[in-house]
């Protein structure tokens, strides 16, 4: 069976290193002939580096549903970016709202980086901060607008949040999803995929891909798993979660501090 998770505090907590038994009970469905997908909103070179860490190769759904790759061949299966129109015409919206997105790009594999951070962009300086390693800050967005995946912004007010993404729906030139509050940046974290874009799409393409049919267990925690969990044949949530109080999982674990994940390997068995 197909197994799709979450990776941020789901199967890792904020500290990003997955526990032990977390690893042993993926391991265990890998022995089973289980595949394990891992579904995101990170970027491609941040989970690299987090893979790394955690000595974990696995396919991964990136950035929503955006793009994605297998780690262990480093094969790109997947990708989604904005038409060059409508992102114009959305990054106009926006900017009428009094945000400026970081933009998350396809960085085809080449040296750079994957993020083009705009003159005075909205987002947290902390959040800045930290994109600062993988900033292209040779590009802008007009040199990358056919590459662009998803944009994001951190540390807003809910309502300027929620505002911008109800203009966003209304022209329908996106997705966009308001999760709060947000457990690094504080405030409200705005995220906008291309029109038609989720993890849903992702795990989708994964199956055409690998020729796996449409039939997957889901574990999440967050606004941006729900669509997952409600496709799924098996929803797992992360009690007291997002998910779990928006959506009606068939299972409950308890988040990665105390060990929820190694429960995985017995729900899509039972």
């Amino acid at each position: 069976m197909l197994v799709v998770t979450d990776l941020d505090r789901t199967f890792w907590g904020l500290d990003c290193v997955a526990p032990p038994a977390h690893l042993e009970a993926l391991a265990e469905l890998e022995s089973a002939g289980h595949v394990v997908l891992a579904a995101t909103g990170r970027r491609l070179r941040n989970i690299a580096r987090l893979f790394a860490m955690n000595s974990l190769e696995l396919p991964a759904v990136a950035l929503d549903g955006s793009i994605g790759m297998d780690f262990a061949t480093k094969e790109r299966f997947h990708r989604v970016a904005f038409d060059p129109a409508g992102l114009w015409e959305l990054l106009g919206i926006l900017d009428a709202h009094g945000v400026r997105p970081c933009l998350y790009i396809d960085d085809r594999g080449n040296p750079g980086g994957d993020v083009v951070i705009p003159e005075n962009p909205t987002s947290a300086q902390a959040h800045l901060e930290f994109l600062e390693e993988d900033a292209a800050h040779a590009l802008g967005p007009a040199d990358v607008e056919a590459d662009v995946l998803e944009l994001v912004l951190t540390g807003l007010s809910s309502d300027l949040a929620h505002r911008a993404a109800k203009a966003v729906h209304a022209q329908a030139l996106g997705v966009a999803r308001v999760d709060e509050p947000d457990p690094l940046y504080r405030g409200s974290r705005l995220t906008v995929s291309p029109p038609g874009v989720s993890k849903v799409s992702g795990v989708e393409a994964f199956c055409r891909w690998t020729g796996h049919l449409f039939h997957f267990a889901a574990v999440g925690d967050g606004i941006n798993d729900l669509e997952l969990l409600d496709a799924a044949s098996i929803s797992i949530a992360i009690t007291d979660s997002h998910a779990a109080q928006a959506t009606t999982p068939h299972h409950l674990i308890p988040p990665p501090e105390d060990g929820g994940w190694a429960a995985v390997p017995q729900l899509v068995s039972s």
